[in-house]
This record gives structure tokens, C-alpha cells and sequence, in this order.
């Protein structure tokens, strides 16, 4: 018959494992406790930083390993003109937000709506950087502005402050655009896309400002005194 062998207690084994457990318990509290140090919006244009902040819920910067950034991202995503968004927690507790926005083409003074690329309106008091329509459009040139106008980068559309209906005798399809730099340029809805040029057209004027006719014979006319 074998004798059993009684172990002893360890006792410095024990009291390592319970230091052990309390130092870890200090790290992982500390580690939780930690607040959101910043917040980076990237690619929003409509939608300002504090916006897209306030609908997600994260004003206070919460703590940061324990913010769940599906619901993040839910929330952002339940703005009517963003159509998906990316949330990365990144190194020094910095968490990004990446936005990919519908494209609003112009607001509508007539009505107070938003028109979209894909004509749709959108009415809302917190939309920045579109131009405003200052005049009424026929339903008919409109549709057709709207279809090539969705083709314009949303740079240079941000470089527009306002678009003025300005048919001709000749022309119904024309339209005067005032831009935020003072320059004004005439287009038409079939050159519409050639306003994707615009900044490289700008920078042979060397700083001069006045009229871009693309309508017509693609010229620039200086003028010195003409736009308030």
C-alpha cells in the first residue's frame, strides 16, 4: 500500500499569484479607465466635426477601450447624406472616423431644398460648403444640369458660392457661376465637366480676376471693378 504524501502549502507562491492578480487588476482598470484623447473626422464635407460627433454619441470622449465602435459607426451612418463610414481605434487612444458622404450638387433658394446628384432633395439647417441656385430652372434644363453638374469634382463645387440661371436667345441651357475666388464663368450644360479644369485655368490668370466664358471659345475677360 502507498503512502500518500501530504503537500505542503506554498505559501510565497500564493501570496505571488495574489500580488500578481492585484497588480493586473490595477493595469487593466487604469488601461479601461482611459479616456479618448482625440477625435479625427476624415473626408466630411457637409457634415461639420462636431455634427458627425454629437450624433455619434461621443461629445465627452468617452473611455476608450470600451467604446463600441459598430454602434459608432451605426449611429454616424444614420445621417441621411452619409452612405457608409469606417471607425479605426488607433495607437495613443485616438480614434478616427472616416465619412463617405452623398453628393449634394447645390441648394435651392426657391424652395430651401438640397439637390442631390441623384435628383433627390434633402432639406436640412446644417449643410455647408454647396453653391446656392439664386433663380428658377425649367424642370426639363434642370434634370439635364443635375445629370452632368454630378460629374464636377465636389472640389471645385465647393469653390462655387452661387448659380444663376442666364439663358439666351441663343442658348437655353447657359448658367453664370459665381465663384468664391471672384472670378465668374459661363457655362453650358453640355461643357458642364469642363469645370473640372477650373483650378488649372486659374492658375495661368496669375491672380487676375474676371469672366471665363466656357460656353463659348474658352477665353477669360479681365475686368477691375464689376463683382461685390
Amino acid at each position: 500500500m502507498k503512502k500518500k504524501v501530504k503537500r505542503r502549502f506554498n505559501f510565497l507562491r500564493f501570496i505571488t499569484f495574489i500580488i500578481t492578480l492585484f497588480v493586473l487588476y490595477i493595469v487593466i482598470s487604469f488601461l479601461l479607465s482611459i479616456k479618448t484623447k482625440n477625435i479625427v473626422i476624415l473626408n466630411n464635407n457637409y457634415y461639420n466635426d462636431e455634427v458627425i460627433i454629437e450624433k455619434a454619441g461621443i461629445q465627452n470622449y468617452p473611455k476608450f477601450l470600451l467604446l463600441n465602435s459598430n454602434k459608432v459607426k451605426k449611429k454616424i451612418e444614420s445621417l441621411d447624406l452619409v452612405s457608409s463610414v469606417t471607425v479605426k481605434k488607433k495607437l495613443n487612444f485616438i480614434l478616427e472616423i472616416t465619412v463617405n458622404e452623398k453628393k449634394i450638387l447645390y441648394y435651392n433658394k426657391s424652395n430651401n431644398y438640397y439637390k442631390l446628384s441623384d435628383g433627390n432633395t434633402y432639406k436640412s439647417n446644417d449643410i455647408y460648403g454647396v453653391p446656392t441656385l439664386i433663380n428658377y430652372i425649367p424642370e426639363d434644363i434642370e434634370n439635364k444640369f443635375i445629370k452632368k453638374f454630378s460629374k464636377v469634382d465636389s472640389n471645385i463645387i465647393s469653390l462655387i458660392s452661387e448659380i444663376e440661371y442666364s439663358k439666351t436667345e441663343f442658348d437655353s441651357e447657359r448658367f453664370l457661376l459665381y465663384m468664391s475666388d471672384e472670378n465668374l464663368v459661363y457655362i453650358t450644360v453640355g461643357k458642364t465637366e469642363l469645370l473640372n479644369k477650373y483650378i488649372d485655368i486659374v492658375k495661368t490668370l496669375e491672380g487676375k480676376k474676371g469672366i471665363l466664358y466656357l460656353d463659348s471659345g474658352n477665353y477669360f475677360e479681365i475686368k477691375e471693378k464689376w463683382y461685390v
